[in-house]
């Protein structure tokens, strides 16, 4: 990915990430994890915007990645440490509540779906949303500690401190939004990704894998195999290929032999030539 769409994904998944939050999260009182959860909570003891006291948090966990995982490691959460907190405190300005959050159930939902989105940009592109994602690395490195693990007590530690600041309603929109926000961000980072692996089992697998290559223009690999029925050694043709090229595969394999087995399944990322490699 070039280094300007890279700037572009980050800066994009900050504006979602920021927005959902002012437009939708403040406002309606809604529990959150990460950084932004701890500041908002912080925010119910000490009268400061949101965006300051997450800046100085994403700061100082920052300066704990350099020092426990190196500079590699935290070089990909800097750009979000400083363009978060800056967009944020931009929107804080704007008093987006009273623009967008009339119904709480669907600034639920749109929370969830813009944060989970801006994350999801920020890690498709390389980059790190910092924050929160720091201790569970620099335990695990430290402790040996697998980072859903601690993640996932951290999440628990800073909801827990949320209760009292949301009450029950808060609690259970919360939950929504940090559901969706995951689903979300999972959705965006195999976005564009979609491609289809096929298996194909044909005496005539020479034929068909001429077909592919010349005809649809895809790589292929050969398997050797046996058939189970006749005990016959032969070779197996294995493609993947974009979801809308799967019906012209198959329909180009059974033209050349009607009774061939074929096997397809959905792949969500694929790495090597013709898809991240040039050819």
């Amino acid at each position: 990915m070039k280094r300007v769409a890279i700037l572009f994904y980050i800066l994009a998944g900050n504006i979602l990430l920021a927005f959902a939050v002012c437009a939708f999260v403040i406002p309606n009182n809604f529990m959150l994890g990460g950084s932004t959860g701890i500041a908002l909570v912080i925010r119910s003891l000490i009268p400061a915007p949101v965006s300051v006291i997450t800046a100085g948090i994403n700061l100082l966990l920052f300066l704990l990645g350099f020092l426990f995982l190196g500079k590699k490691f935290a070089m990909t959460s800097l750009l979000s440490t400083i363009l978060y907190p800056v967009i944020l405190a931009i929107f804080e300005t704007q008093s987006m509540g009273a623009w967008f959050a009339p119904d709480t159930l669907l600034s639920a939902v749109f929370a969830g779906v813009l944060m989970g989105s801006g994350i999801g940009l920020v890690i498709r592109a390389g980059g790190s949303t910092g924050g929160m994602d720091i201790p569970p690395c620099i335990l695990q490195k430290v402790k040996g500690i697998p980072v859903g693990n601690s993640m996932v007590f951290f999440d628990i530690i800073i909801l827990a401190l949320q209760i009292l600041r949301g009450g029950w309603d808060g609690i259970l929109y919360g939950i929504v939004v940090i559901v969706l926000t995951s689903g979300m961000a999972n959705r965006m980072l195999l976005s564009g990704e979609r491609k289809i692996q096929l298996i194909i089992i044909s005496p005539d697998y020479e034929t068909i894998a001429k077909a592919v290559l010349e005809e649809l223009d895809r790589g292929l690999t050969f398997f050797d195999i046996e058939t189970g029925y006749c005990n016959e050694k032969q070779k197996a043709v294995f493609s993947v290929v974009y979801a809308k090229q799967y019906p012209l595969l198959r329909d180009c394999a059974l033209s050349i032999d009607p009774n061939a087995f074929i096997v397809a399944a959905p792949v969500a990322n694929v790495n090597g030539r013709g898809y991240t490699l040039s050819r």
